[in-house]
């Protein structure tokens, strides 16, 4: 429209609107438009009609308009950056404590999410974790996937240990390939203490108690607790096997890391159902390893079973 009044002097509105193939009302609009922009101003020679400025000047107010207006937003939003720090700051500063130097006890899922969600978003170099469940929910996947994708994007490292029993997992072991095909490390164990993540070297996070009615957790932001979690995790990372690779072969006798646990745990004196659950895998599995086993060994009850396999060195 601009144009049209610029080269073509003209200034009848449907003139104009045959001219541009638009209507008359759409003219009006677009008249009222830039009169505003300040691109049309009254004109002289015809009282009542607009002329269109001179590109020069009209474009040159328009710019310094969008300047304006573009520093009033750019300050608005340095404004709502310094209120979300200091409102994050409060909310940290109010956080329930537990009592010990560094810790803060989260005691509901919406705390625990958006606690998880600010240590996904400030990592910068590594995270570590330990999954000792055996199945992932696809909606608890999906919707980690952004927060994992932008810190893959900032060069974050991630490494992360699961259940062996993982392997029978679709969603589970759908998502650890999807990390690995994307550079990230995942290993698997027969066995995990508890279920962990830390951040760099500044937090760590750690479930709470199994069996609450609630679900809870801890997070430690001291520095002595952080590391001694690091070391406990480079522990169960040297002696777990990378996902799909080789294992068996340098166990004695042949066995799975998953079975010489099993033995372990039994050995211990933990009933079947414990051990299943330690291990991640359903109690009938769990018997029919064990049948299995005795089996192998030739045993015809557990306590010979667990004689046999102290003397080949099975555990």
């Amino acid at each position: 429209m601009y144009r049209a009044i610029l080269f073509h002097k003209e200034h009848d509105p449907e003139r104009l609107a045959k001219l541009l193939t638009c209507t008359t009302e759409r003219v009006e609009e677009a008249l009222d438009l830039l009169t505003r922009l300040s691109l049309l101003a009254p004109s002289r020679d015809t009282p009542g009609r607009m002329r269109a400025v001179n590109p020069s000047l009209g474009l040159k107010v328009l710019l310094q308009r969008e300047e304006r207006e573009l520093a009033s937003r750019q300050q608005r939003i340095e404004q709502k950056h310094a209120a979300l720090s200091a409102l994050a700051a409060e909310y940290t500063a109010s956080g329930p404590s537990g009592g010990l130097d560094g810790a803060e006890h989260l005691d509901n899922v919406d705390d625990i999410r958006i606690r998880l969600e600010a240590l996904a978003e400030s990592c910068t170099h590594e995270s570590l974790a330990f999954h000792p469940t055996k199945t992932l929910r696809a909606e608890s996947v999906e919707a980690g996937r952004p927060l994992n994708e932008r810190a893959m994007e900032r060069g974050v490292r991630f490494r992360t240990i699961y259940l062996d029993s993982v392997a029978g997992d679709r969603v589970t072991r759908g998502h650890a390939q999807w990390m690995t095909e994307r550079g990230s490390e995942i290993r698997t164990s027969p066995t995990l203490p508890m279920r962990l993540l830390i951040v760099d070297t500044t937090a760590a996070v750690v479930a709470g108690l199994p069996g609450q009615a609630q679900p809870s957790a801890l997070l430690f932001s001291s520095q002595p607790v952080v590391m001694a979690m690091r070391a406990l995790f480079e522990a169960y990372w040297e002696h777990s096997t990378p996902l799909d690779g080789p294992g068996d072969a340098l166990l004695p006798g042949g066995l799975t890391p998953q079975e010489r646990k099993l033995l372990q745990l039994l050995a211990s004196g933990l009933t079947d159902e414990a051990v299943a659950r330690a291990l991640g895998i359903g109690v009938r599995t769990e018997r029919r390893i064990v049948a299995d086993l005795m089996e192998r060994l030739g045993a015809s009850s557990r306590f010979e079973a667990g004689v046999q396999a102290t003397r080949r060195e099975w555990i």
